[in-house]
């Protein structure tokens, strides 16, 4: 599946359950291990983890690689690793803290 069609499948998703501020950044060009990183917040933990689980399901669904999920228990930043595509989803006090798009985002530049 190209990346554009597996980015498009991925934020359907996260827009399904009501993930906000969706960011996909293009990585290809700085990381050997991903093509695109694509970061959403959640209003809380148990909004983190639905999402996730929602991203798995349709990913699935799709026929995506689904090569595992960290962070499920505390849903503080949830990562989904879909092998090209790596999903992060954060409540918005983590994804403040750490600036996960600002910090790639750099490295276009």
């Amino acid at each position: 599946m190209k990346l554009e069609k597996q980015i498009n499948l991925i934020t359907e998703s996260l827009d399904e359950l009501k993930a906000e501020d969706i960011i996909a950044i293009n990585v290809i060009n700085q990381s050997s291990d991903m093509e695109a990183i694509i970061v959403a917040s959640g209003r809380s933990t148990q909004h983190t983890k639905g999402i996730a689980n929602n991203v798995k399901i349709e990913a699935k669904r799709q026929g995506m690689k689904v090569l595992g999920i960290e962070g499920l228990e505390s849903g503080e930043w949830v990562l989904v690793d879909l092998a090209e595509v790596i999903v992060h989803i954060m409540t918005y006090d983590t994804r403040d803290f750490y600036k996960l798009e600002k910090l790639w985002s750099s490295h276009d530049k």
